[in-house]
């Protein structure tokens, strides 16, 4: 199954990386997760020709899982003086930390350099969108993805 090849703690962590440092701001965990899906899942959102981690049936359902994967990540990247925390009135909210930057810089294999590219995508896509609208186009597309797959049997 996909979850077990690409959403190991430690990938789950570089992508969070490769996330804050194309964004170049601050970020929610929430946000990140979104951003992060529709990173991979790019086709499904019209920003791709096809998804960086495959198709698979139960894709939309693995968002509540990832967000998790994502929360979990960042503690230990915090703790890890990779990216940093700041308390707003709204929550915490993430950048990275130059320590992160060197460390994601390591990184230059087509994977990471493809993740990047649409992950700059991603950030054009999310621009304007509230927290709440992001979430929601996640849902509009797993709702539509239930559809299709109720009318197709």
């Amino acid at each position: 199954m996909m979850n077990n090849v690409f959403n190991t703690s430690f990938e789950v962590s570089l992508r969070i990386l490769f996330t804050l440092e194309v964004a170049g701001g601050k970020m929610s965990a929430d946000l990140i997760a979104v951003s992060d899906f529709i990173t991979i899942y790019g086709r499904d959102f019209g920003i791709s020709c096809e998804n960086l981690h495959g198709d698979n049936s139960y894709r939309f359902g693995e968002f509540g899982i990832r967000r998790e994967l994502v929360k979990e990540a960042v503690k230990s990247l915090v703790l890890d003086a990779l990216i940093n925390a700041e308390s707003t009135k709204d929550g915490f909210v993430y950048s990275i930390h130059q320590r992160g930057m060197d460390y994601a810089a390591k990184f230059e294999n087509d994977y990471a350099q493809r993740y990047r590219e649409l992950s700059a995508k991603v950030k054009d896509y999310l621009t304007g969108l509230s927290e709440r609208e992001s979430l929601r186009r996640i849902n509009e597309r797993s709702i539509a993805s239930l559809q299709r797959r109720d009318l197709n049997g």
